[in-house]
């Protein structure tokens, strides 16, 4: 993917004095009410706060300032209002209880651009989201998810197969897993290997999906007359970059969606998600449907597949490297529950509920979205007496909530425990990783369910197959590491290290071969 062409103001005058007169009219026209905005640092004049927006780590740059500001911040970012919520009482008193002023999200001129106006996770809130989450709802509930496993079930078959072909490929073993649950969930289209073509297109689309959302990414996010420079002009590359990205995304959604049409399936669990959606609806009838179908299923891979999901199940490798003992926990739970001559399959989830802790652990631990998906506020609003103005961008600090020791004693060590009452089972005690890292209000993820499904199952099979270890040398010593990550965008994507992977029979091979001929 070729990045976009960096900007240079001493080469475009034009563009600099545009700027300043969108800051200056920003600056002029802002009404007194808003002298009531909840705390923040001082803005400076014109730019506001665009040197206090954090660079690096999102979440715990943001923690910092709230507990100097408190858990609602405001910032003027290049005349963009701004706020932060950084507890989840702020989040449940705007997001869930105020829902319908805060369901919209922040324009997009890149969204727009590369043509992704149509992935209702970014769309505007009105009539058309409502009618693409109404196509959704019904295919991803509880009582549907469970149709869907036999896909997630073969991934993680396969992912155990790709990791003791080549261990050392773990961080593409990931990304292709994941991309082969969703593509058979939603399409039907089977991925059994990473040079797959189906492959490739799903990866540029999230490859384009979350270059869009990366703060500051793009200056044309904060200052929209640059869209009409001309791409051959100084600072105009990002035009060149999304027209071929918007291409790409037209042609590969309309051949997913086609290839999904002309598979024929007969077996009721291995019924994708378009075919659902359809239903029996007669084709002279269905042009709109097919349409919105289309879109929908495209929005959902990239909401459900590698970028988030994946930066879980990364997470899940450092965490059972770096903290042995849990993972040993959870084997012997394993043993004791499915043995050692099959592996783990969904009808024994009720049975390993410290394996289910794992799962939710991993959501706290490792937030994949630390910062949420951007709300928008569609009308002033009031909260503990400030103001909070209509068109605000409201981010929600998932990190430090997950930090907040109050909820989660000792919050930076991996602890499954913590979601287990005194006789082993699971307990949450109103503190369920998934009611927050999966959103807020009427813009909750509708894939919650099934990318929970599809953790637990990952997680089972691989502590099942492997015995996961630090990294060694060249001379068999474990070589010290720590979790590191990529917190400076939407997504923060964990270090994959060279784990030891030792498999804990001579018979998983078999175990594998077996377990896809049933």
């Amino acid at each position: 993917m070729s990045p976009a062409m960096p900007f240079d103001v001493r080469t475009a005058w034009p563009w600099a004095i545009s700027v300043l007169l969108v800051l200056l009219a920003n600056a002029v026209r802002r009404p007194r009410k808003y002298a009531r905005f909840p705390p923040g640092p001082t803005p400076l004049p014109l730019i506001g706060n665009a040197l206090d927006f954090p660079r690096t780590h999102l979440g715990r740059e943001f923690a910092e300032m709230a507990k100097k500001y408190g858990d609602v911040v405001y910032l003027n970012v290049l005349g963009q209002d701004t706020v932060v919520l950084g507890s989840l009482k702020a989040a449940r008193d705007l997001l869930d209880k105020r829902s319908a002023n805060y369901s919209d999200r922040p324009t997009s001129v890149m969204v727009q651009l590369v043509g992704y106006d149509w992935l209702f996770a970014l769309m505007n809130y009105g009539s058309r989201w409502r009618q693409h989450r109404r196509a959704v709802h019904p295919t991803m509930t509880p009582d549907v998810v469970p149709q869907y496993q036999a896909f997630q079930s073969d991934a993680a078959r396969n992912l155990i197969r790709l990791i003791l072909q080549s261990p050392g490929d773990l961080g593409s073993h990931i990304k292709f897993t994941f991309a082969a649950i969703v593509m058979g969930a939603l399409y039907g289209i089977e991925l059994r290997e990473p040079h797959d073509k189906y492959y490739h297109m799903v990866e540029r689309m999230g490859e384009v999906g979350e270059e869009i959302l990366i703060p500051g990414r793009f200056p044309v996010e904060a200052f929209p007359v640059l869209r009409y420079l001309p791409s051959w002009f100084p600072g105009g590359g990002f035009k060149k970059w999304a027209a071929d990205a918007k291409r790409d995304i037209s042609s590969i959604v309309d051949y997913l969606f086609e290839g999904s049409k002309s598979v024929i399936t007969t077996d009721a669990s291995r019924r994708p998600m378009i075919h659902r959606i359809l239903g029996d609806t007669p084709s002279q009838e269905s042009t709109e449907l097919e349409k919105m179908c289309k879109e929908v299923a495209a929005t959902m891979y990239v909401v459900l597949s590698a970028r988030v999901s994946n930066a879980t199940m990364g997470a899940f490798f450092v965490a059972m490297a770096l903290y042995p003992e849990v993972q040993k926990k959870a084997q012997q739970e394993l043993d004791r529950v499915v043995g050692a001559e099959r592996l783990p399959d969904f009808s024994d989830r009720p049975s390993l509920p410290y394996v289910n802790a794992i799962v939710k652990e991993l959501l706290r631990w490792h937030p994949a979205t630390p910062m949420g998906v951007p709300h928008r506020i569609l009308a002033d609003d009031e909260y503990n007496g400030h103001v909070i103005p209509g068109g605000a961008t409201i981010f929600v600090n998932i990190w430090a909530i997950f930090r907040d020791p109050e909820l989660y004693p000792q919050p930076d060590e991996f602890m499954p425990s913590r979601f287990l009452d005194t006789a082993g089972n699971l307990d949450v005690h109103g503190r369920d990783p998934t009611d927050v890292v999966f959103g807020f209000g009427r813009r909750i993820c509708p894939g919650r369910h099934f990318a929970d499904s599809a953790l637990f199952i990952l997680c089972a099979s691989v502590l099942s197959a492997f015995e996961i270890g630090p990294p060694v040398g060249e001379d068999g010593v474990p070589i010290p590491f720590k979790r590191e990550a990529a917190d400076h965008c939407v997504v923060s994507h964990p270090k994959v290290h060279q784990y030891t992977m030792k498999p804990r029979s001579v018979h998983v091979d078999h175990l594998v071969r077996t377990a896809n001929e049933q």
